[in-house]
């Protein structure tokens, strides 16, 4: 983990490794899937919250946000407008240690601009075994 501020869609770390965040900006997504964010785990696990974000405002089209760990999708939310609330909910994932993480985006027609915000709490395993080692 580390404090240091980087560039592309990666997760990032306060410089007291306690919290995780990640925003993908403004994205502009069509009917072909199309990576918001992607990057591995170390041996932390993550307590998150994912916010999936519709930028073009007063469409009536549908977005879909695919969540996968391991490429094994764990999450799917499909925002039908953005002057509904869906696209501001917060969804609550933990994320295991030692895994990629992905979350995908994709529109039923047309182009959109979507995006994604990932925030979280950095937890440790508890160490196993005995305390005097």
């Amino acid at each position: 983990m580390s404090g240091d501020t980087v560039t592309g869609r990666a997760l990032q770390f306060t410089n007291d490794n306690k919290h995780a965040y990640g925003y993908s900006g403004l994205i502009a997504v069509t009917t072909t899937r199309t990576k918001l964010f992607e990057f591995e785990t170390n041996s932390s696990y993550i307590i998150a919250k994912f916010q999936p974000t519709y930028f073009t405002l007063g469409t009536g089209e549908d977005a879909y946000f695919e969540v996968s760990i391991n490429d094994i999708l764990i999450y799917n939310v499909e925002i039908t407008s953005s002057t509904n609330s869906t696209p501001y909910e917060e969804i609550e994932i933990i994320i295991p240690p030692n895994v990629t993480f992905k979350i995908e985006a994709f529109m039923a027609s047309g182009t959109r601009n979507l995006g994604a915000v990932i925030t979280g709490k950095v937890g440790m395993p508890q160490r196993v075994g005995n305390l005097d080692d």
